[in-house]
């Protein structure tokens, strides 16, 4: 079955397809033919895990085909695959996969909708399989990927996003840095349809609105490897973005975190994530000169952000040996927990602070990675595991700094 790919008035084509049990969003497809190939690789994947099932085939990014534009806008495309032919969708916000998505499911009445984005050549059940099958069968609202990874790759989700939201929110979900998802009627068509548009663009806040509305969630293996970031995109870009989002969802949510206490596990489908086999020699040096530096040069912005105590252990590391180049985990929580009080607060101006989060970032992988060294993967789990204890430890550091800010002005 070969889908239609078309670019009809978007509400026009939902109100003609009427129905669907399943949407699946395809956004990392950048041309007709790679959606066409996508469309038939997700009928022949969820063939076996939903018999019969009627799916939607998504496009929710905006891509030109056959016709020129209109005023200048992108055609907005989609495919869909039914029984007993295809059928043509369309969403219609290109900046917005996310709520393009969503809307389309929820106003299809579909049981699930996912957000794939592996080229059509690695869709497939294998893939599929381990998102949707726990949504479709176990009650699960919110399935999560784990992904094969070196030890130290994703950082920023081990050093941040991870220990950060597993301590607010109480759930412990490793990898919250993807581009696949699957999600339950119960979700999207309930807190994820009324978001707001600024909490789009990152997957952090799928966990906190899961979390907060009391849904279920867990987190899959695919068996697959996270695509790799765009060339040229240095680490204090990519920082700034992740925690801009992250920082505006933790002050969202503050009446949900602040009555979580500790943390409890969530079903995991397959491993947690594997890591490759073989050796990676990661030079730790750079990093900790980037810190020196950052150090001498920052003294304004983290004088107006960390807490005297803060700075002092700060110099004191600057002094460090390399093979004695460690930062605490107390220390680091609470630096991450002044960062995200100081952009609640608006102390500088939040590009600048975000961004000047970075040496201290560095400070922490270079410690993080040297005291690794080239330990295995069991032994990674359990330095990461210590590492989120600390954060949930120092929670009511955060809790009583961001009811009282005035009282710990630094």
């Amino acid at each position: 079955m070969t889908p239609e790919v078309a670019a009809p008035d978007p509400r026009a084509r939902l109100a003609a397809i009427g129905a669907a049990d399943l949407v699946v969003g395809v956004p990392g497809c950048g041309t007709a033919e790679a959606i066409r190939a996508a469309a038939e690789a997700v009928a022949r994947a969820v063939q076996p895990i939903a018999p019969g099932a009627r799916i939607v085939v998504a496009h929710p990014l905006g891509v030109s085909v056959d016709e020129p534009d209109v005023d200048g806008a992108p055609r907005l495309l989609a495919c869909a695959l039914a029984a007993p032919g295809p059928l043509p969708v369309v969403t219609d916000d290109p900046h917005d996969p996310f709520r393009s998505l969503f809307t389309a499911a929820a106003a299809l009445g579909a049981r699930a909708c996912a957000l794939v984005g592996a080229p059509p050549e690695q869709i497939g059940e294998a893939s599929l399989g381990p998102l949707l099958r726990p949504v479709l069968d176990l009650g699960i609202d919110l399935a999560l990927p784990c992904y094969v990874r070196h030890r130290f790759d994703l950082l920023i989700n081990t050093g941040i996003v991870y220990p950060l939201m597993r301590a607010l929110h109480g759930r412990r979900v490793r990898c919250q840095i993807g581009v696949d998802f699957a999600f339950s009627e119960r979700l999207f068509a309930g807190p994820l349809q009324t978001a707001t548009p600024a909490r789009f663009g990152r997957a952090q806040w799928f966990v906190s609105e899961a979390a907060c509305a009391g849904l279920q969630m867990c987190q899959s293996n695919l068996g697959t490897s996270l695509p790799p970031p765009p060339d040229g995109v240095d680490v204090s870009t990519v920082l700034a973005q992740v925690l801009g989002s992250l920082f505006l969802d933790v002050e969202r949510t503050a009446a949900c975190w602040q009555r979580t206490r500790g943390s409890q596990p969530v079903q995991t489908i397959g491993s947690a994530g594997e890591y490759v086999d073989g050796q990676r020699t990661v030079d730790t040096s750079g990093m900790v000169e980037s810190f020196r530096l950052g150090y001498r040069n920052l003294q304004g912005v983290w004088g107006r952000v960390l807490p005297p105590a803060t700075l002092l252990e700060l110099s004191r590391l600057t002094r460090a040996d390399a093979g004695a180049f460690r930062l605490p985990d107390a220390l680091w929580a609470r630096i991450v927990y002044d960062f995200a009080l100081g952009h609640r607060l608006r102390v500088i101006n939040r590009d600048h602070l975000l961004k000047a989060m970075t040496p201290a970032y560095l400070a922490w992988a270079a410690s993080f990675v040297g005291e690794l060294g080239e330990r295995d993967g069991a032994a990674t789990d359990a330095r990461v595991e210590q590492l989120c204890a600390a954060f949930e430890a120092e929670k009511p550091y955060l809790v009583s700094r961001w009811r009282w800010p005035d009282r710990f002005n630094p």
